[in-house]
């Protein structure tokens, strides 16, 4: 028993400790269920993921709604299959300057232009979206015309993505047709033709300010002076023992050359021999 506490006051106090007990107990309970609970995370959705995305296309108020929805969709499949990065939908949609565009039909060709290609990705026909749209960008700016006649000549698929991509940078659709026609129709191998085509981009990348006829005559003379320079460097290396006869035969010319020269002057004064010894007979 408890010293000094009479029964009757220790049946008092129990109520009132049982009280306290559960009242700590309680407390602790919620103090440490509180701990534990956390706040929902946020779950990476496509839209959460490329809201960037969506809002350059809003960015553009002359965007036709439908457009702009039906390029959030396309995108959004594209990302979710795995075929296209968000900082690939951007770069696409900077490439065609999307937000700069000030006119509501350009805006509505380039919706067209960038639906074409995610279709085309969709669809499996292309792996490589941002080189795709590039290409068809320079398709777009280069004449029919000058395509079907280079095309005609016989330039491959990779003189015409260049051609596409020099007339796209500024350079006049005839010179191209006149530096790849000719090329082709004189034989210059295809490598000698694309060197012309890489010379042009540097001088267009640096900026200068090129007369296009004196640059076509100069692209179109270097590669066709190369070219007959490589053949007669081929001639000469396998006809060395031809060259040596045809040396022999100049010299025996030369020597026959020199004895007729002397027999021709004899002829020119036959009576020169008599007339000496006429003299001596005299004497």
């Amino acid at each position: 028993m408890t010293a000094g506490l009479p029964k009757a006051a220790f049946v008092l106090l129990a109520p009132t400790m049982l009280v306290l007990l559960v009242s700590l107990f309680a407390s602790a309970d919620e103090l440490q269920t509180g701990s534990v609970v956390l706040p929902p995370a946020e779950i990476q959705t496509s839209s959460n993921v490329l809201q960037p995305v969506y809002d350059l296309i809003d960015g553009n108020p002359l965007a036709n709604p439908v457009d702009a929805q039906a390029l959030k969709a396309s995108i959004e499949e594209a990302v979710d299959l795995g075929l296209l990065t968000p900082e690939q939908a951007i770069a696409m949609l900077e490439q065609v300057s999307w937000t700069t565009l000030a006119d509501a039909e350009a805006v509505t060709n380039a919706a067209s232009i960038l639906l074409t290609i995610l279709d085309d990705l969709l669809a499996g026909v292309i792996s490589d979206p941002l080189a795709s749209l590039t290409r068809l960008l320079n398709e777009l700016a280069t004449p029919a015309g000058t395509l079907v006649a280079i095309g005609k000549a016989g330039a491959p698929e990779e003189i015409l993505d260049e051609v596409s991509s020099l007339v796209a940078g500024g350079v006049p659709p005839g010179i191209l047709v006149r530096i790849t026609k000719e090329g082709l129709r004189n034989g210059i191998p295809l490598e000698v033709i694309m060197s012309q085509m890489e010379t042009i981009a540097e001088m267009l990348a640096a900026g200068e300010d090129i007369p296009w006829g004196q640059l076509a005559n100069d692209v179109t003379e270097v590669g066709e002076y190369t070219y007959q320079d490589e053949e007669q460097n081929q001639n000469v290396d396998g006809n060395e023992v031809p060259e040596e006869e045809a040396n022999t035969h100049a010299d025996q010319d030369d020597a026959s050359d020199k004895k007729t020269d002397k027999t021709d002057r004899r002829d020119d004064n036959p009576g020169q021999g008599n007339e000496g010894k006429d003299k001596d007979k005299k004497l």
